[in-house]
């Protein structure tokens, strides 16, 4: 568990430090929050090594890092917690093209509510372009779904060895 918990905190790190790069095509920024895109990965492999306050903290601690509004951050990934929540038996009992549907609905709502929050502190719409990043970060989850790492493992039903004893007794 502990060797699980260093790696999510040493790729946060490295999505922080991705955050600052910003990818422009015909002055289109494209990309994605890396550190959502982190957050909800972990949450998908290991559900037990992430929380709710995982995600309102690295929320928060994003707000001070990229000097946003303090809260749309931590308000976002909070929520994003929440769908995901929401979607995890359907994410994980899916294929992986299923799997992308859930991945850009939960980043889209992500920039759904920031753009909310945005637009009730006055500040601009950014256009239809600004929803590209959701495929963005989906174009990079199915490329990294490709590494046996970040394949998602189905939910089993766990089988009853008594229950297989009975039987072949019969």
């Amino acid at each position: 568990m502990i060797r699980k918990n260093k790696s999510l905190m040493i790729s946060l790190i490295i999505a922080a430090m991705m955050n600052l790069i910003h990818i422009n095509i015909f002055n289109t920024d494209l990309t994605p929050d890396f550190v959502l895109l982190i957050l909800i990965f972990w949450f998908f492999k290991n559900p037990n090594a992430v929380s709710i306050s995982l995600f309102w903290f690295v929320g928060l601690i994003n707000d001070i890092f990229m000097g946003d509004l303090l809260g749309q951050y931590a308000l976002t990934y909070a929520s994003c917690y929440f769908i995901a929540q929401y979607f995890i038996s359907k994410i994980m009992l899916n294929n992986k093209y299923q799997q992308l549907l859930y991945i850009f609905l939960i980043f889209l709502s992500a920039q759904i509510i920031m753009l909310i929050i945005n637009v009730m502190h006055d500040l601009h719409y950014p256009g239809l372009s600004y929803y590209l990043q959701s495929l963005t970060a989906v174009l990079i989850w199915h490329a990294l779904s490709k590494f046996k790492f970040f394949k998602l493992d189905r939910w089993r039903p766990k089988r009853n060895p008594r229950s297989e004893e009975h039987t072949s007794e019969l």
